[in-house]
């Protein structure tokens, strides 16, 4: 648990105060790319401006990283959160780089934290009341702050092996002491444990599927090594350490230049649904995003299914800047997407969300700071329920032979609540809702019910609800019974068919295998490529791929054999591709 040293503390209050005396920062107006809704003040840009550099420069023995050690990370095994999951509020910073009508659809589900200094408090309560948003649900953060930047420097949500919530603290990529700090206060203000780390990183620059893969730009490693010293594997270490991390993928730049975060042209809508950027085809960035576009649509999830890639226009805001339109936020069932003032793409990208994530709420909320490398979700940041009930389940959506099919679920209350109902909803058809009691399978938080087989060949409808002693409710898919999964009950299918397995590219296939497995990948035009064959302990054992693949599905066949030929024992190997800028990582099992 974090522990603010004394020594510590007045460095880092000596620190804020160098960067508060001036007020504002010198030279930050003429930086500044908007000044705040009400007028207050210029923002602090989501990059370092001159001024703070120089800062840096004169002070960087001040700063976290010089002086802060490590706390012991949570107790494991860890589950970092993914931003779908059910939240309680949102955290937000006053003077706001917000519009106040996402505000006022912010407090219909939410509690809002506002992140405020105490000389702006009262300013900010009347402002924020007299623009309609419900007083009830606003708590403020009264802390000294530099920037608008919650998601970057906000805290990060996960559960440990107790099933407990905990905030990790990273330290901030910026020179800004005061926010960097902010997370800690929001743990004393929830009375959730803080567990801090000197290694810097960024918000925008860190998406999770809740599961065991997560993804950054090269910038985490480029940061952690000339900040904090430390190599790619230290850096893997710590993100499994502290966030639970098992595949820490990570990318190279897609920009040229600008702040290289990940939220800038990618995002997950959920763990098998990505949006990635589309841009016109002049723009430096066309051929790469199409390239990775085809790549992950090739790829194994989490849920052992390829992801489902969508792509979204991302017009020409000016300057060849594309519109930021995968900087989007989900909270709970909404999806909050920023526009740009084109009616006509505007409107497109609210389309595309909701084909890609169908039953949300999909509402655009148009503002003038929003440009090409921030928009809506780098200034709001969720505030995780820290009693969620969580449930997590692979849906079957692949044909299945007429017989009785089981359904299995994770459904797990994080509070000291009881489960009250846990429940499979199924139907043949267009028939009426069939309801079957789950019930647990004997493995930890895990439940099962079978869907019984049809009379003759139809399709199949189901949803998962469960509910605890505390009235939470959640259901998978998240936003049941707007949706449900579907599958096709065929007599025409015998048992032997392998019911169940994906339709589309299989990674590495059978798996576990003997006596070997196939991976696949697909690029959109020709492209380098590296895919070799580590063990669990991280060490070489072969090369199966190094140089040119071409456009299309390449496949290649192992035989659980090392570069020498020999036999490698059964165990859990890994395959590891390098390809358009991107490192994927995929497990195999060799039995024998």
């Amino acid at each position: 648990m974090h522990r603010l040293r004394p020594v510590l503390v007045c460095l880092l209050i000596a620190a804020a105060a160098t960067v508060a005396a001036a007020d504002p920062i010198p030279g930050l107006a003429e930086e500044a790319r908007e000044w705040d809704v009400d007028g207050l003040e210029p923002l602090l840009p989501r990059a370092e401006t001159l001024a703070e550099r120089l800062w840096y420069e004169a002070n960087r023995d001040l700063l976290p990283a010089a002086t802060l050690r490590d706390d012991p990370p949570p107790l494991t095994p860890i589950r970092s959160c993914a931003e779908w999951e059910p939240c309680t509020g949102v955290l937000i910073r006053y003077p706001l780089g917000l519009p106040y009508n996402l505000l006022r659809d912010f407090d219909d589900d939410l509690k809002i934290y506002v992140v405020v200094s105490s000389g702006y408090q009262n300013t900010a309560y009347n402002n924020l009341e007299s623009n309609g948003v419900d007083m009830s649900r606003v708590e403020f953060v009264v802390r000294n702050n530099d920037s608008i930047w919650t998601r970057d420097y906000g805290p990060w949500f996960v559960f440990d092996g107790n099933g407990d919530v905990a905030i990790i603290d990273h330290t901030y990529n910026r020179p800004r002491p005061n926010d960097n700090l902010i997370p800690i206060y929001v743990g004393q203000q929830l009375g959730i444990p803080v567990h801090s780390h000197s290694m810097y990183h960024t918000g925008g620059n860190y998406m999770t599927d809740g599961a065991h893969i997560s993804s950054s730009t090269e910038l985490v490693y480029n940061e952690a090594q000339s900040h904090n010293g430390m190599n790619e594997a230290a850096v893997d270490q710590l993100m499994l350490d502290f966030y639970g991390v098992q595949n820490y993928e990570v990318l190279d730049y897609i920009e040229s230049g600008g702040i290289h975060h990940i939220d800038t042209w990618a995002k997950f809508l959920d763990e098998e649904t990505v949006l990635v950027k589309d841009v016109w085809a002049s723009h430096h960035t066309y051929d790469d995003l199409n390239q990775r576009a085809t790549l992950l649509a090739s790829l194994q999830a989490s849920t052992g299914r390829n992801y489902q890639v969508h792509r979204v226009y991302c017009y020409n805001i000016g300057g060849s800047s594309p519109a930021s339109y995968t900087n989007s936020i989900i909270l709970n069932d909404n999806i909050y997407v920023p526009t740009f003032g084109n009616a006509t793409y505007d409107e497109q990208t609210l389309e595309v969300y909701r084909e890609a994530a169908p039953g949300y709420t999909v509402r655009g909320y148009y503002y003038g700071g929003f440009i090409s490398d921030d928009a809506l979700h780098c200034r709001a940041k969720g505030i995780y329920d820290s009693q969620m009930l969580r449930v997590a389940h692979v849906p079957v959506v692949e044909d299945q032979f007429n017989a009785p099919v089981e359904i299995t679920a994770h459904i797990r209350a994080h509070g000291r609540d009881e489960l009250t109902e846990t429940l499979l909803h199924w139907r043949h058809g267009g028939g009426v809702w069939q309801t079957t009691d789950l019930v647990p399978t004997g493995t930890a938080h895990e439940f099962a019910a079978l869907i019984p087989a049809p009379a003759s060949t139809d399709t199949t409808h189901y949803y998962v609800t469960a509910m605890d002693e505390g009235s939470r409710e959640e259901s998978m898919p998240r936003v049941a019974p707007a949706r449900w999964y579907r599958f096709l009950h065929d007599g025409d299918i015998t048992a032997a068919s392998t019911p169940g397995a994906p339709v589309d590219l299989r990674p590495n296939y059978p798996n576990p295998f003997n006596p070997g497995t196939t991976f696949s990948f697909a690029l959109a035009h020709a492209d380098e490529a590296r895919l070799v064959i580590i063990d669990a302990r991280g060490r070489h054992v072969r090369t199966l791929i190094d140089g040119r693949c071409e456009a299309g599905t390449t496949e290649v066949f192992w035989n659980g054999t090392d570069d020498a030929g020999r036999t490698l024992p059964s165990g859990t190997y890994f395959y590891r591709l390098w390809a358009a800028g991107m490192q994927y990582t995929r497990a195999a099992t060799l039995l024998k």
